[in-house]
């Protein structure tokens, strides 16, 4: 009787001791899988203007983990229309912001000290979409126009086109700030407005609801800006590390995005909420193949055709004091570029 309670004592422990090393090697094993991953990740976040496929780039360096590769845990932040999300930027909600050039220098040149530090497109990638009844750019006289944002990229693109027209905004047209790219589309689909300044995919999800396109701005040949990464002279000032990291994601982000048709097309859907074949095909046409560079340094002349839009006087403001190529050159320096695409 004493060998078998001895002997069950004996059992009990033996048990206690193999749940004990189970419990022990079940925590190491969590302790390697924690500790492949950078161990004090940065917290940085990155707000975007609009629901496009310009930011392919953003969305998939953020979806594959390539911002996490370089310690950032990027929180990426939609917030429709660039006036909004420069205010973001200078509120310190946000450390970084994708929004139209014409955004960055009109706030910097109210003192806001801006600067665009990469950018992936160098064209005005908008379509004017209008109701059916509108047939010609003759047409809109007298009629309402929307804008994602008065003073916005998608502003500046209608300018430039009323001016073609010799449109005066105002005494020839109304011009609407509705908000974002799918609150802009609502309103020429209710009749709010008779047109608007779109990005893909609205514009092809127009078409497809029988909308027509008088415009292809893509067409009129000017270079712009369209997609520039930026922040403040002072967190770069203060944060040269983190900012390098951030743009070496990034352009690993526009290396996946032009080399992996599949992976793209997948996060275009998620983050645009496309479904139909035929648009994401086209999306990645335009923004993975047609319009996007490899290496995203901002052209001087580029911001030079925005302050010719933008900067009214004498003012000796000049397209370097919105630029800091820098940290690209850096990454030049480095053999980033040379290595993605050998």
């Amino acid at each position: 009787m004493y060998q078998l309670r001895k002997s069950t004592v004996a059992l009990a422990e033996s048990t206690v001791k193999t749940k004990r090393y189970a419990l022990l090697s079940l925590l190491f094993q969590l302790a390697l899988i924690v500790s492949t991953e950078p161990a004090h990740a940065e917290v940085v976040r990155i707000a975007y203007s609009a629901i496009s496929g310009a930011m392919a780039p953003l969305w998939i360096a953020h979806d594959d983990g390539l911002f996490q590769r370089q310690g950032i845990q990027a929180q990426l932040l939609y917030i429709g229309g660039g006036s909004v999300v420069t205010q973001a930027l200078l509120g310190g909600d946000v450390q970084f912001v994708r929004l139209g050039a014409n955004a960055v220098v009109q706030a910097s040149l109210r003192g806001a000290g801006l600067k665009m530090v990469a950018n992936t497109i160098n064209t005005l990638v908008f379509s004017l979409m209008s109701r059916p009844e509108v047939q010609s750019p003759k047409d809109l006289k007298g009629k309402k126009i929307g804008v994602t944002r008065l003073g916005g990229s998608t502003d500046f693109a209608l300018e430039l086109a009323l001016k073609k027209w010799g449109f005066r905004r105002g005494a020839d047209v109304a011009v609407i700030q509705t908000g974002g790219m799918p609150q802009l589309l609502g309103a020429i689909i209710s009749g709010m407005v008779d047109a608007g300044v779109v990005s893909p995919p609205t514009n092809l999800t127009a078409a497809n609801l029988g909308l027509k396109e008088l415009v292809d701005f893509g067409d009129i040949g000017i270079i712009y800006p369209n997609s520039p990464l930026a922040t403040t002279q002072t967190f770069l000032e203060k944060n040269h590390s983190t900012t390098l990291r951030v743009l070496r994601a990034y352009a690993e982000g526009i290396h996946r995005v032009r080399t992996d048709r599949e992976a793209t097309s997948k996060v275009l859907a998620k983050y645009t909420k496309v479904q139909d074949p035929e648009i994401l095909s086209e999306l990645y046409r335009i923004y993975g193949v047609k319009y996007l560079e490899p290496v995203p340094r901002v052209k001087l002349e580029a911001v030079e055709e925005v302050l010719r839009s933008e900067v009214k006087g004498n003012t000796a403001a000049k397209a370097t004091d919105f630029v800091d190529n820098s940290f690209v050159a850096e990454l030049e320096q480095q053999g980033l570029f040379q290595t993605l695409y050998r």
